[in-house]
Parts: C-alpha cells; sequence; structure tokens
C-alpha cells in the first residue's frame, strides 16, 4: 500500500533533517557565513576610502583651520594625520601615508588679500586608485573652503537637485545587496547538497525504484535545506538592522523577497546538484559564480554606467533582480519627494548660474 502525499513529505523532511542534525557543525557554519558575507562586503566600501594624508600646517591661521575642515569634510577621501615634518616623511616613504599636505606660512594673510597661494602635496603613487582619491578630492575640497568663505572671484556655481532627500550611504547600500549574495551561495549549496547526496551516497537508485513519487520526496529534501538557509538570512538580516541600523521601510515586502531567493536559488542549487552529482563539484561551482553574479549586480555600481553589454547580461542573473528588490524593500531605491513622484523638471539636473559682470568663471 503505498503512502499519502503527506506522509511521504513528512517522511523526507524528517531523513533530511536527521541528517542535517548529525552535522550541526556544518549548520551553524552555514549560519556565520550568512554574517561573514556581511563583513566581507562591507569592506568593499571600507578598504582604501580613506586616505591617510599628513598635515604640515605652517601656517596656524583662521583660514587654514577652515581648510584643513573643508578636507576633513571630503567625502570617504582623507583620514588627516598631524604630526611632525620628519615623521611625516619616514612614514610616506614607508608605506603608510598616502601623501604629505603642507600649508605654507602666510597662507590665511596671503589668501585675505586676495593671493594665489600653492599648496603643496607630496603623494606617494604606488597605487593609483588612491592617488586618484586624492586627486579628486583635494580640488573639491578647495572649492568648498572658498565657497564657505564666500571668497569673491568664483562667478560659476552648482545649484543642485537631488531626486532622494537623502543620500544613503554605501556602507548600509552594500550590506543589504549582500542579503541576495548570502541567498545564492547558502541556500544554493544546500540546495546542491540535498541532491548530489543521493548520487554520492548511491541511493539514487532506491528512489528512481521507489513507487513513491520523487517530486515529494525532492520537495521535503528541499524544504529542509530551504529552512536552514531562510534561518541564516534571518540571522544576517538582524544583524544588518541591528548591528548595522539599516531598517527596511517595507519589513513584509523584504520578508517575502529573502523567502522568494530561498526558494529560487535552493531549487537552482538542487538542478546544479542533480547535473554535476558532487557536492564538491557543485560548491566551488556556487562560490566561484557568487563574486561575479554580485558585482554584475549592479550593488556596486549601476551596470548601465558599465555599457550596455554588461547591463544586459546582467539582466540574466536572478541575482540583478534579488538586489534590486531588496534595495527598494530597504528604501535606497524608493523616490523620496512629496506625493510619490518625481519631479522631471528637477530630478538629478545641476543647474549652473554665473554672473555676468565677470570674465573669468570657476
Amino acid at each position: 500500500m503505498t503512502a499519502s502525499p503527506w506522509a511521504l513529505f513528512r517522511a523526507s523532511v524528517t531523513l533530511e533533517a536527521t541528517t542535517l542534525r548529525g552535522n550541526r557543525a556544518f549548520v551553524i557554519l552555514t549560519a556565520v557565513a550568512a554574517v561573514s558575507f556581511l563583513v566581507m562586503v562591507s569592506l568593499f566600501g571600507l578598504t582604501g576610502s580613506y586616505a591617510p594624508v599628513a598635515v604640515i600646517n605652517n601656517d596656524g591661521g583662521p583660514l587654514a583651520d577652515r581648510l584643513i575642515e573643508a578636507l576633513d569634510a571630503a567625502h570617504h577621501s582623507f583620514a588627516l594625520k598631524f604630526m611632525p615634518l620628519a615623521d611625516a616623511e619616514a612614514a610616506l616613504l614607508s608605506g603608510r601615508l598616502v601623501g604629505i599636505l603642507t600649508i605654507p606660512e602666510g597662507f590665511s594673510r596671503d589668501v585675505a588679500a586676495g593671493k594665489t597661494v600653492p599648496i603643496d602635496i607630496r603623494i606617494d603613487n604606488v597605487n593609483i586608485d588612491l592617488t586618484h582619491d586624492v586627486q579628486r578630492a583635494l580640488p573639491a575640497a578647495i572649492v568648498k573652503f572658498g565657497r564657505d568663505q564666500k571668497f569673491p572671484g568664483a562667478t560659476a556655481r552648482m545649484v543642485e537637485h537631488d531626486v532622494m532627500r537623502e543620500d544613503p550611504g554605501y556602507i548600509p547600500y552594500l550590506v543589504v545587496s549582500a542579503l541576495a549574495l548570502d541567498a545564492m551561495v547558502i541556500a544554493g549549496i544546500l540546495g546542491a547538497m540535498a541532491t548530489a547526496r543521493e548520487w554520492e551516497r548511491r541511493t539514487v537508485k532506491l528512489l528512481r525504484l521507489s513507487p513513491a513519487s520523487p517530486g515529494i520526496l525532492l520537495a521535503g529534501k528541499l524544504t529542509v535545506a530551504g529552512t536552514v538557509a531562510a534561518v541564516a538570512l534571518g540571522l544576517a538580516l538582524l544583524v544588518i538592522v541591528f548591528v548595522y541600523r539599516v531598517v527596511p521601510i517595507a519589513p513584509w515586502s523584504t520578508v517575502f523577497a529573502l523567502l522568494a531567493c530561498v526558494v529560487i536559488f535552493t531549487s537552482l542549487g538542487a538542478w546544479l546538484g542533480v547535473v554535476l552529482k558532487r557536492t564538491l563539484a557543485a560548491v566551488p561551482l556556487l562560490f566561484g559564480l557568487a563574486m561575479p553574479l554580485y558585482i554584475d549586480s549592479g550593488a556596486l555600481e549601476p551596470t548601465r554606467f558599465d555599457g550596455e553589454a554588461i547591463w544586459m547580461a546582467a539582466h540574466l542573473s536572478p541575482v540583478y533582480y534579488a538586489v534590486g528588490v531588496l534595495e527598494w524593500a530597504f528604501g535606497a531605491g524608493r523616490d523620496l519627494h512629496p506625493g510619490g513622484r518625481v519631479d522631471p523638471r528637477t530630478a538629478g539636473e545641476g543647474r549652473v548660474s554665473m554672473s555676468r559682470d565677470r570674465g573669468d568663471a570657476l
């Protein structure tokens, strides 16, 4: 007599759960891995974002202090350090500084008198990325310094109209997108293990010869795998909310999106397990695909900025859509204008205002 579908499903769930209970360390490490991906992705935004630059202030005047404040306010650019010149030179040559910026004596007096004062900076250009960061941020800080002091002569200014009222933080944006990476790796690996294990244990023949429905047995196995993945993602979500202080504006949409990710990636992993028939083949493949698909998902920057070919390729990956839905649920992609619509006259627009009585423009 054939067991009922519900009884078969419960038996499959019990068998898979028993297998995982025998590997408690693996289950615990799965949850730890979900959190570790958040930390790893955070490093994209933290590493190299603040270039250590020594400041040698030979002036000590009020305008020199205002310039230092402008440098310090440059977004994700400088980590200013104050030290004697000899120590700064030794740190620069040993690779512990990116540059040495020297404010000359008489800086405040000469700037107040309308003179152009050169500011010397020595850069350790062994790393072109950090070098470019300093080269971009220093002129921006100088322009801000001049604008804040209301110096004459700057006859062009930008009037910015933002699509969103607040600039989303880069680290919060990244850790939210890391949930999609978590789902792909964790759920995919658990799904692949659930199916590949049948070939490794040579029990797949028994399943094929059994009068029980293979679909019901597979559903039971994947339900357990998906549940473990959902718990790991839930832990990662709690870390995002309570550690990173990033709270979703649409909590139920966030939960639904994560559950959808679990279903999709568990099924994808199960399919890879069937195709490859070996855990040692499926797991490295999923890890190998994770970072390219994540980077091409628009998590670091919009994929359209990288060209049409990459943008079109990104649409073939479920990670792309998972990142988009999760960012929307957390609020990074929503419109914050009153009435819920973007004003097409001002969205993303910068307007330049110029005076007509001066020949120079900044």
